[in-house]
């Protein structure tokens, strides 16, 4: 096989993979209505070197990046989520929260620092009236973004810092904003709250496949400061649980029980009791991921196989990677399994206590 052969299919792989995404999406009108372009994206980068060393961060396992955009919490009868920061009174308090009511230092898109409560205000008043003005109360769109920027625990702290005030210095130019990195977790994490509207009223629209190209400039600028990060689909690293939220993580930290977490404990502890089944809506859709991932990993390992010493070796790393995949299973299911051999343990050590007293001499008075 030729060299360009396998540079197609390695851009074949980077494709079915989702490995490289465009660049974030902006809403299409001002709030005048006025419409405005915003800048080109610029093209992924499918070089050949790129995805190989994506495919061998992955084999690695190297240390995976976490951004996500804080989300409000969902009507249980609408299905809606509540919008966040949709005014200055839910901007206010969600920078009272970053900052720790000022404890934290607070750090602009200029560079200039912030510390204690009045400087939190000049913070605020800079929000509300520079750009796009942001309404007192009574607002209906979010006005500011909450991102969280996390690694795992162990990750050096002051470089997580430097590494999140690079991706917002690339990612959010023109847009005001602010971060505070926050020591209060075994993740080394940044919040970073961005202005929705740059300073020409062209406002942020981020999805799904934006935040993936925020973790893979998350990741690139965590190499940058010396720390092994990537940025790949947890399915093509063959998981299939969910990372677990960090307001979870929060209250699972302060000995409170989500509802949510309490209901599906109480599901999982009836199944395992054998009293339902709780069934997977998903399976089919996971069974299908997994499948389509071992495919596209088969036919890349396959055409790198051809290939110099160095692609030979990385075909190697990808076939133990398939096979080292952890089986599909939920965290439902794990939980079953795990009540169930609690209980099997339980009934032994019963059955052995049982066993010891018949064999105990009985006591007492002579008969």
């Amino acid at each position: 096989m030729t060299r360009q052969s396998i540079e197609l299919d390695l851009s074949d792989f980077a494709d079915a993979a989702r490995i490289t995404y465009k660049k974030t999406r902006k809403a299409k009108r001002t709030p005048r209505g006025a419409k405005i372009t915003g800048p080109e994206p610029p093209k992924p980068n499918r070089s050949g070197p790129a995805i190989r060393a994506t495919i061998d961060r992955i084999a690695r396992r190297v240390p995976e990046v976490m951004v996500k955009i804080t989300q409000g919490k969902k009507n249980p009868e609408t299905g809606k989520r509540e919008v966040l920061c949709k005014d200055m009174r839910g901007v206010r308090a969600h920078m009272q929260y970053i900052s720790r009511n000022g404890a934290v230092e607070l750090e602009d898109e200029n560079g200039q620092r912030y510390l204690g409560q009045e400087d939190v205000r000049d913070v605020l008043r800079a929000f509300a009236r520079a750009g796009t003005p942001i309404p007192e109360r009574d607002g209906r769109r979010r006005e500011v973004y909450s991102i969280v920027l996390s690694m795992p625990p162990g990750t050096d702290r002051d470089a997580v810092k430097a590494a999140a005030r690079d991706f917002a210095a690339a990612e959010f130019s023109g847009h005001q904003y602010v971060f505070a990195a926050h020591d209060d977790d075994a993740h080394p994490h940044v919040h970073l709250a961005v202005k929705t509207a740059d300073a020409r009223g062209v406002r942020l629209n981020p999805r799904k496949p934006d935040l993936q190209r925020w973790r893979e400039l998350f990741a690139e600028k965590l190499r940058d400061h010396g720390i092994e990060a990537n940025a790949s689909d947890r399915r093509l690293r063959g998981i299939v649980k969910k990372s677990e939220r960090q307001a979870i993580r929060s209250l699972n930290h302060r000995g409170e029980t989500p509802r949510r977490v309490a209901q599906q404990e109480a599901q999982a502890r009836e199944e395992a009791a054998g009293r339902s089944r709780h069934a997977n809506p998903a399976q089919e859709k996971i069974s299908a991921g997994r499948r389509r991932t071992t495919a596209a990993y088969g036919k890349v390992a396959r055409s790198l196989a051809t290939g110099d010493a160095e692609d030979r070796a990385l075909a190697l790393r990808i076939v133990e990677l398939v096979k080292a995949m952890p089986p599909q299973t939920t965290r439902h299911e794990d939980r079953v399994a795990q009540l169930r051999a609690n209980a099997k343990t339980a009934g032994f050590d019963c059955g052995a206590d049982r066993d010891a007293a018949k064999d105990k001499p009985e006591q007492g008075r002579d008969r």
